[in-house]
């Protein structure tokens, strides 16, 4: 593989202030009005679900004394720079923490939406411009960030310096879109819920979830009670279904009055493009998941993506790529992933994961070569999977993941486990000393650390710290294979049996077996063989390759 990014050239840099005109010391109220957290710790907290706690840093005014010492308080990390010159307080903050990309946010909006950062991120991680600017749109006002290139934030000219550019960071980036590529992406992740798609006429941007004013706060507490209990990162989507049961709340605010810059348009029009995945209650949600960043990818390289799970007969004349294994629709260009009817070729097809159906072209076989050379395995996954985060391997650690599996399901894989737990005498079987199964239904044993779903991120967290990841033959064992972790799979079904067999096989990935025979199953593989597999993050490019030869 290429050599992996690192995390410690983006930044979010979150600008906050106490000396507010219309609602003074609002970045240090609390949200729930009387408990111990504040807007700056709802940010934290948010923030820390995606990024590392030393890529999140605040910028204050250097007088601010207060704020200074709540989050010395916190263990925050902070930057104290120029009151009145917020832009100058930013380049300050990017010179001493050596940010190359700055996620800019501020601290008068709580509840920013973590997805639609995860995405942006992503499209960080892809773009290749020294000069930026890069947001996402259709966001209710204040859930939205903005990210730009620190070589954008230090761009000078005659006619950047007057005095709102000081004010407003990231105004000179966004005036001349001639010197700074402007990238404004459609968030994946919303548009397969209707609403989303319902208030697109503007109405989105109306809601206003950021706090200049008194009734603003009142909303922001009024919605944490409805949401933040159960859920306290909800995102748009939750925002969404609350204003749809409830829009009289969002009236709280209605009347307050918000700055607004002219600024000019994007002049290029993109291509369209159709991705039809198959939808995650029927086909898990690797599928999903993917499809969401090949998005991104493919919207931060010019094109304007539908991301849906159904087909629409009136736009059969736009390319599609579809992602939704055999199912096919008769559309006049079409991409195929993982479908077995179409093999991996140089025109319209690939495979995200490897396949008994594809013979791979580079293999020798070791009687004709004692020390074959390497296979390369093309696959595609975020580009987060890529990033070195540091973690350290938590030796005796297996992380399982167990996708949407029934309760019987669970318990077998939980009682099969078991049997390595802390007590295993035999050399040749591991001992867990921690067990994390995420997806499936809740244990029964108490030995067993669950979490039915967990953010992205946060999975990737997981699995960097993990000596051993237990799957089956899917998204989770590439991105498990290319962290270079123990993997084992297991059978979910007759299909995933077979690939198991297969992985074992043409591999090196250890099959334990079927989830009903795991009771007669004594032993845990104890390593992988997988030398001469050589993962090649590359199948997202065949996709681009073939949209920029349509004509």
């Amino acid at each position: 593989m290429s050599g992996t990014p690192s995390t410690h050239d983006s930044f979010a840099f979150i600008q906050a202030r106490l000396g507010s005109t219309r609602f003074p010391k609002k970045i240090l109220k609390s949200i729930p009005e009387g408990s111990n957290l504040t807007f700056l710790d709802h940010i934290q907290n948010r923030l820390t679900t995606l990024l590392d706690k030393e890529q999140i840093v605040f910028l204050i005014p250097e007088n601010d004394e207060e704020t200074i010492q709540f989050l010395k308080g916190r263990g925050y990390l902070y930057f104290c720079g120029s009151e009145t010159d917020v832009r100058e307080r930013y380049r300050s903050a990017a010179k001493q923490f050596g940010a190359k990309h700055i996620i800019r946010l501020t601290g008068d909006n709580p509840f920013v939406d973590v997805d639609s950062i995860r995405y942006l991120y992503e499209a960080i991680l892809e773009i290749r411009e020294p000069y930026y600017s890069l947001s996402m749109v259709g966001l209710p006002l204040g859930m939205g960030v903005e990210c730009f290139s620190a070589a954008s934030l230090f761009y000078e000219s005659n006619e950047t310096n007057l005095e709102r550019h000081k004010e407003h960071v990231s105004l000179h980036i966004k005036e001349f879109p001639e010197i700074h590529t402007q990238y404004r992406l459609y968030p994946p992740h919303l548009q397969r819920i209707p609403l989303f798609q319902e208030m697109q006429n503007g109405l989105i941007s109306q809601l206003r979830i950021t706090v200049d004013e008194k009734n603003d706060y009142d909303l922001i507490c009024e919605i944490w009670k409805h949401l933040g209990e159960t859920n306290p990162n909800f995102g748009v989507e939750e925002i969404l279904s609350l204003y749809k049961s409830n829009p009289q709340i969002f009236s709280i605010n209605s009347d307050v009055s918000q700055v607004t810059f002219s600024l000019p348009k994007p002049e290029k029009e993109k291509k369209k493009v159709n991705i039809l995945y198959g939808n995650p209650n029927q086909f898990g949600y690797g599928h999903f998941e993917r499809c969401k960043s090949l998005s991104i990818y493919l919207q931060v390289n010019g094109y304007d993506v539908v991301l849906r799970d159904t087909f629409h007969d009136d736009e059969r004349d736009l390319p599609h790529i579809f992602d939704i294994r055999e199912i096919e629709y008769p559309v006049r260009h079409s991409f195929y992933i993982d479908n077995l009817n179409h093999p991996p070729n140089k025109y319209n097809a690939c495979f995200f994961l490897p396949h008994p159906s594809y013979v791979f072209s580079e293999t020798v076989s070791k009687e004709e070569n004692p020390d074959p050379t390497p296979t390369n395995l093309s696959y595609y996954s975020s580009p987060l999977s890529e990033l070195n985060r540091g973690t350290k391997t938590i030796p005796g650690k297996i992380l399982v993941y167990a996708g949407q599996l029934d309760e019987t399901e669970s318990n077998q894989i939980d009682d099969y486990l078991l049997q390595f737990y802390k007590q295993s005498l035999n050399t040749e079987n591991p001992s867990f000393d921690f067990i994390l199964r995420i997806g499936g239904k809740k244990p029964n044993n108490s030995k067993i650390h669950f979490q039915e779903r967990i953010s992205y991120t946060e999975f990737l967290r997981e699995m960097n710290s993990a000596e051993w990841v237990c799957t089956y033959f899917g998204q989770t064992m590439m991105e498990a294979m290319a962290k270079g972790k123990k993997v084992s799979l297991l059978g979910i079904s007759e299909v995933h049996t077979t690939l198991g067999e297969f992985a074992e096989k043409e591999l090196g990935i250890p099959f334990i077996g079927r989830l009903s025979k795991l009771d007669s199953v004594f032993r845990f593989p104890n390593k992988m063989n997988t030398k001469n597999i050589n993962l090649v993050r590359d199948a997202h490019i065949q996709i681009l390759d073939w949209l920029n030869s349509l004509t």
